[in-house]
């Protein structure tokens, strides 16, 4: 499924453009001697169009933007009828289906991060629980700095701050503006130079070349202060020789009319104009102006090749080379501003006229493929930032169920109407159907339920789970380790209070100034605790055992490890 939109921000324009032009040059350093001359021209075409057009097209190849391409969605819980009847409401907890706003939330898992500190209340941690929505972890007032940051981060670091958001876009604005009066100087200084020249009319040669390649429309002039030929003009363009050239010169005449009809009908002179409203925009970008450079020399190499595949004489090279090098000059104008036969870089145009073959099948194979390939990343590379957010945090309340499930998309994508309900419905049916509580499993079955819901690709959706343990549930498998709580709900360790505690799996990490031991809780991949690692002030590192109340009264294990 394909999502196209005209909405990317300028500066991820800019991003992904100089990522392309770094591929392109990479290609032309490596290939450029062994690909047919078109293909660069086409290929910075492809860089010009992700400078200048704000697209995006989203498909099952789209490369995911750097960094949190959404802001924080507000979060909310949704839990089965099941999971409902399961308890009581406490009245404690928020009730079913409340949507949460301030709700803290892991960046990069987007679970609910619990923590405790010293002096809270009974009522500050967190859980998902079988007969209750979320729980938030901390006052309202941290919760809601914590999404303040979260918001912040998804946006360039210019933004961040006011002195900064408003001074760069002058500065900007002044480089673009100071750049266009720049160019349009300098083409205003080779306008007045092309006023005084002489329309070519009688000249039968000239008109008899042109009605051969089918170009007899086009204006041909002379003008005394111009170097070498030069195509001006874009929706009538014009060619313009020089005073001094030789018209007798039947052949080279006939090049040089071949070589700037050829620019006419490759529309050369609107991928330049192209060119220069992409260095206009990007000023401040070295890698832009290389390009410019590139592209100019690249268009010459081009045109070489095509005068040369629309000749059918057995020596046309080795006469096309002659014409280039009786042409040859050490022009000063700028290459961007005009289509010419001529330029500085001669010596490189002749050599590789010289060694001109024509295209094998391969050849164009690997080429079209070239092509298809930098196209698709073009087109799909960048995506515009989009909200990610898809499903509520779903949980199916029962007895033998320990797994709430969280979707989001990794790419733009349209998925009709109702999406979330629909999201949550699927995910919610496969927890009910579940008969395993492997959690990646269940992930994995969400993924292709959601994939047939929705007619897209499985890799379209991300998941996120996390441990959903009532509170009974939760201090009945933290007593069997001999862990339980004060009544600041601070972790104990038989009575002792515990300095730092960590259930990574569950979502809790809490720190306590007046305990002395470390407490590290790992669970195996059904949630369920396998070992409980502590260490003591003195560094001693102690594996802990379940206690049972038929087994020893020690929870320690005799065996030390340091």
């Amino acid at each position: 499924m394909l999502h196209f939109r005209f909405s990317m921000p300028l500066h991820f324009m800019m991003l992904y453009g100089s990522v392309l032009l770094l591929m392109v040059l990479a290609l032309r350093l490596l290939l450029k001697k062994r690909l047919p001359g078109y293909v660069f021209p086409l290929l910075w075409g492809l860089v010009i169009v992700r400078f200048l057009v704000p697209f995006s097209l989203s498909s099952p190849l789209s490369v995911k933007a750097p960094g949190l391409l959404s802001a924080p969605a507000v979060t909310s819980v949704t839990v089965s009828a099941e999971a409902a009847a399961y308890n009581e409401p406490s009245t404690e907890y928020l009730s079913e289906d409340t949507e949460i706003s301030s709700v803290t939330e892991d960046a990069g898992t987007n679970d609910a991060i619990v923590t405790s500190m010293p002096g809270a209340s009974a009522t500050a941690d967190s859980h998902l629980t079988a007969d209750t929505d979320f729980v938030i972890s901390q006052s309202t007032e941290n919760a809601t700095d914590r999404s303040t940051v979260l918001s912040t981060d998804v946006l360039p670091f210019f933004y961040r701050y006011d002195s900064l958001r408003t001074l760069l876009p002058v500065f900007y604005l002044s480089g673009v503006i100071v750049t266009a009066l720049l160019l349009l100087l300098q083409r205003q200084r080779y306008v007045r130079r092309l006023r005084d020249s002489l329309l070519v009319e009688h000249n039968e040669t000239v008109n008899t070349l042109l009605r051969e390649m089918q170009m007899a429309h086009i204006l041909v002039f002379t003008n005394d202060e111009i170097a070498s030929p030069l195509v001006c003009g874009l929706l009538s363009p014009r060619i313009y020789l020089p005073a001094r050239m030789d018209f007798g010169n039947t052949e080279m005449l006939r090049h040089i009319l071949a070589h700037e009809t050829m620019h006419i009908r490759r529309r050369d002179n609107w991928v330049k104009t192209a060119m220069l409203a992409t260095l206009c925009l990007n000023w401040f970008n070295p890698l832009v102006w290389l390009m410019a450079g590139c592209l100019a020399s690249d268009l010459e190499t081009a045109c070489d090749e095509a005068v040369l595949r629309a000749c059918r004489e057995e020596n046309a090279r080795q006469s096309y080379a002659c014409s280039l090098l009786a042409m040859a000059v050490s022009a000063s104008r700028s290459p961007l501003l005009y289509s010419a036969f001529s330029k500085t870089e001669v010596e490189r145009r002749i050599q590789r006229v010289l060694r001109y073959k024509r295209t094998s099948l391969l050849m164009l194979f690997a080429v079209s493929l070239l092509l298809t390939c930098s196209t698709v990343v073009c087109a799909t590379g960048g995506q515009a930032p989009f909200d990610s957010c898809l499903s509520s945090t779903c949980y199916y309340g029962s007895p033998d169920s320990r797994w709430a499930f969280k979707v989001s998309l990794t790419r733009d994508i349209a998925l009709g109407r109702n999406p979330g309900k629909r999201a949550d419905d699927t995910i919610l049916a496969v927890l009910k159907a579940d008969d395993t509580g492997d959690p990646d499993l269940m992930a994995e079955r969400i993924r292709e339920a959601l994939s047939a819901e929705f007619h897209v690709e499985k890799n379209a959706f991300a998941l996120s789970y996390t441990l959903c343990l009532d509170s009974e549930t939760e201090a009945e498998e933290y007593a069997s380790w001999g862990l339980t709580r004060n009544e600041n709900g601070f972790f104990l360790y038989q009575g002792s209070p515990v300095h730092s505690f960590a259930d990574e799996l569950n979502k809790i990490w809490q720190s306590n100034m007046n305990g002395s031991l470390d407490i590290v809780v790992h669970r195996d991949r059904y949630g369920c605790i396998s070992t409980v690692v502590a260490t003591t002030e003195d560094g001693t590192v102690v594996s802990l055992f379940s206690t049972p109340e038929e087994e020893s009264d020690s929870s320690y294990d005799r065996t030390k490890h340091q």
